[in-house]
């Protein structure tokens, strides 16, 4: 099963988190994965390159390290790859709990 095949009872509402943001690095291929299962809950979300020095200076001031991508913030938490993904290389399913604010 892809990452984007879990099945939800309603994937046409949007999920109620208001700040997403995924940061990704560049042909990071579980980084796509993660934003089109977050494309296919139609949730709204910011992409930032973790190759940005800018990005990475903002993270380090917030004293956020980040050692691979990707890495998804939602509301203010800070969740890694290894928080996202299970340990079949899947989106984790309380991801989705996470972005519905539970």
């Amino acid at each position: 099963m892809d990452s984007s095949e879990y099945s939800v009872s309603s994937l046409e509402r949007s999920l109620p988190v208001k700040e997403v943001v995924v940061y990704t690095s560049n042909g990071c291929h579980k980084c796509e994965a993660l934003k089109r299962w977050l494309r296919n809950r139609k949730a709204n979300f910011e992409e930032k390159n973790l190759e940005d020095v800018d990005v990475m200076a903002d993270l380090i001031m917030r004293n956020t390290v980040v050692l691979s991508a990707p890495v998804l913030e939602v509301e203010g938490a800070v969740y890694t790859v290894d928080q996202i993904f299970d340990g079949e290389g899947l989106i984790d399913a309380k991801l989705l709990e996470i972005l519905k604010g539970r």
